[in-house]
């Protein structure tokens, strides 16, 4: 009984955290390529690198997670200094790149199909966010994210989504 108290509070919690800021403008970022093993081994360097990976793990606030939402581990290289200088919130910024990071690319000339979001529908506020500074990225600053998206495969991703 105390077990499920606790899932249900954490996902209450995770709905409050959800809500992303009103009226959220797109801010142009892009998610850092690094190897599979990077945060383990710095020195290993193979020529395929992806921009995240599905996280193993299993998160109980996440609704429907395992039938059809994943969680996927990843960083954004975005200047946040300079925007918080501005006056914007990290919950802004945070926002405001997956908003940018939601759009489809452009159509080509004379395509019919309309494209989807590279990554998959990407909920509109990631559950945590940090700030960064990778050293296999030459000191970079970025903020680190676990993003939830409706997408099992993903070939821009390491792995694949967990299916209960």
């Amino acid at each position: 009984m105390a077990k499920r108290r606790k899932i249900n509070r954490k996902k209450r919690q995770a709905k409050k955290a959800q809500a992303p800021p009103e009226n959220v403008e797109k801010i142009p970022c892009e998610l850092i390529e690094r190897s599979q093993f990077a945060g383990l081994l710095p020195d290993y360097e193979p020529d395929i690198k992806k921009r995240g990976t599905y996280h193993a793990s299993v998160f109980h606030e996440v609704e429907e997670w395992g039938h059809k939402k994943w969680v996927v581990g990843t960083y954004i290289r975005v200047d946040y200094e300079s925007l918080l200088e501005e006056g914007k919130t990290m919950e802004e910024i945070v926002a405001g790149c997956l908003a940018f990071l939601n759009q489809p690319p452009p159509r080509k000339k004379y395509q019919r199909r309309l494209k989807n979001p590279l990554y998959g529908n990407l909920d509109p506020m990631p559950l945590k966010w940090w700030h960064k500074e990778l050293a296999d990225c030459g000191g970079e600053k970025c903020i680190g994210v676990l993003l939830v998206t409706d997408k099992r495969k993903c070939r821009h991703f390491w792995g694949e989504g967990q299916k209960l």
